[in-house]
């Protein structure tokens, strides 16, 4: 689970530096909401995540531990595209964002149960 986890935050964090980039080469910072949430819900949240299932096995070999990863990553994706397409004033963008951060935060959710329950010393 620390794996997976971890090879998701990176590519979070390929596709967040990447928009920066962008971003910063056409100075126009329209994205900076997706480019900071895929930063810090993508490649920060994640990573840290990831060393948590690292550091407390039990928590790794929950069920929870697969809920929250497959919640989180089918949600991240969705809340971006949302975000990205409220950004840009698409009608259609902020029922999306609002799904896929309801998604997000029901992975946040399973992943601070699974901590209360399984984060023994």
């Amino acid at each position: 689970m620390s794996a997976r986890l971890l090879r998701c935050a990176v590519v979070y964090s390929i596709v967040g530096i990447s928009m920066g980039i962008a971003m910063a080469g056409s100075h126009d910072f329209t994205n900076k909401g997706v480019h900071v949430h895929a930063n810090l819900v993508g490649w920060v949240s994640m990573a840290v995540m990831a060393l948590a299932y690292r550091a407390f096995p039990a928590l790794a070999a929950s069920r929870l531990a697969s809920v929250h990863f497959w919640l989180h990553n089918l949600g991240l994706p969705v809340m971006l595209v949302g975000l990205y397409a409220l950004l840009h004033a698409i009608a259609w963008g902020e029922p999306v964002v609002a799904a896929g951060s309801i998604i997000v935060a029901l992975a946040f959710l399973c992943f601070a149960i699974n901590v209360f329950r399984h984060a023994h010393d």
